[in-house]
């Protein structure tokens, strides 16, 4: 007995996928190649269509579902990968460059300060300027080299540079913010002068005492910022170094130091990169390396600098600050909230102040007070040979 029945069905399968591409070929043949691949208008996906009596029929169903396909349909829709699009994203303003800001246009006649030094001298110029944007009666230029100081080979003269800029402009005040660039460097000579000994020391103390000598000669007013902590503790010993010279220099001649090195620390006195800026809010004030500013670090070392100018320069004509709080010996001129009399005749306390003492009379009345004898405005004319004083109080009385 012979049995055929899987020979049978093979050959039925033969027979059937044999007509399914005869079949195939037909319509293809009969639509065109063409016609039938359409691609819609967003290119994510290829739809093969077909048209006449064939409508709706794939040849290749029995196809697919026997090798796992897709399923049939009228339509098989091809997915194309569409490209991932990349967002382009908006270039980060360096940490310590300014925004954008209006000035308002400034008066022909209007002061100049000048803003002395390195990189952080730079940051500090352009803090002054965005403050004083909204002042025409004061404008800030930078004398800047972001990485010299004074020492190095190449130093510049800064001296020079100031001297021809005091005398060509009609300069109001110099601000000085030095010293980060000349960490490690030498002062040139045979043979060199090494970095932090007592010779480089002295040597830096002259070319700090040069440059003030010649502001001073012009008559003209300094701010000097120190250098702010790090969180390097070499560094730090090198910057406190040089804010002993700074500081040393502006007590002899009188000259504004403003010391911004507990400002930047936390309040434990450790090292942050953190703290409120000049509104108040916590931000980011030092750069990644820990020795430079952010935008916010500079708009703080500004203001305290701005601070001493308005003190020097008498607000420019209109106070950039009206008064901080917590200086004491910053007066406030405007927007106090208690009485500015009482406070200059005891502060801020309670207690009830005498409206018959002579300094009430004086200070909040108005009222002079009664000639000394003696004094310039004593208005009686003295006995020859005696002084008014012997006058109204006779030997022996």
């Amino acid at each position: 007995m012979k049995l055929r029945p899987a020979q049978g069905r093979t050959g039925g399968v033969v027979r059937l996928f044999s007509r399914l591409i005869v079949a195939a070929l037909l319509v293809f043949m009969s639509e065109g190649v063409s016609d039938a691949l359409a691609q819609d208008a967003s290119g994510e996906e290829i739809i093969v269509a077909q048209n006449g009596p064939l409508r709706g029929f794939n040849p290749f169903a029995p196809l697919q579902r026997l090798f796992g396909g897709g399923g049939g349909g009228g339509r098989q829709r091809i997915q194309r990968q569409q490209p991932t699009k990349q967002k382009r994203s908006k270039p980060k303003r360096p940490a310590g460059a300014p925004p954008k800001f209006e000035v308002q246009p400034k008066d022909p006649d209007a002061g100049l300060v000048l803003v002395v030094g390195d990189r952080m001298a730079r940051g500090v110029a352009d803090g002054l300027k965005f403050t004083l944007a909204d002042k025409p009666q004061i404008r800030v230029e930078a004398i800047t080299q972001d990485k010299a100081g004074f020492a190095g080979e190449n130093a510049p003269d800064w001296a020079t540079d100031v001297l021809s800029r005091i005398r060509g402009a009609d300069v109001k005040a110099v601000v000085v913010m030095i010293g980060r660039r000349d960490m490690g460097k030498e002062f040139p000579g045979d043979p060199p002068i090494e970095f932090m000994t007592d010779e480089w020391l002295t040597a830096y103390r002259k070319k700090v005492d040069a440059l003030i000598r010649v502001v001073r000669q012009e008559k003209k007013p300094i701010v000097w910022a120190g250098l702010p902590p790090t969180n390097d503790e070499l560094v730090n010993g090198d910057f406190t170094q040089l804010n002993s010279i700074f500081q040393g220099s502006a007590e002899d001649r009188r000259i504004r130091y403003v010391d911004i090195w507990d400002i930047f620390l936390a309040e434990d006195g450790s090292y942050s990169s953190f703290g409120p800026d000049v509104d108040g809010k916590n931000a980011r004030l030092r750069t990644k390396n820990r020795i430079g500013f952010t935008w916010a670090g500079y708009r703080k070392v500004a203001f305290f600098v701005e601070r001493e100018l308005s003190r020097l320069l008498g607000g420019y004509g209109g106070l950039a600050f009206e008064g901080v709080e917590d200086d004491p010996n910053f007066i406030v001129l405007t927007g106090r909230t208690t009485s500015p009399e009482a406070l200059l005749l005891g502060g801020e306390d309670d207690k009830k102040i005498d409206e018959n003492s002579a300094a009430y009379r004086f200070f909040v009345k108005g009222e002079t007070l009664p000639p000394m004898p003696g004094r310039v405005d004593d208005p009686r004319m003295a006995v020859e040979g005696t002084s008014a004083l012997e006058t109204e109080h006779p030997s022996g009385s």
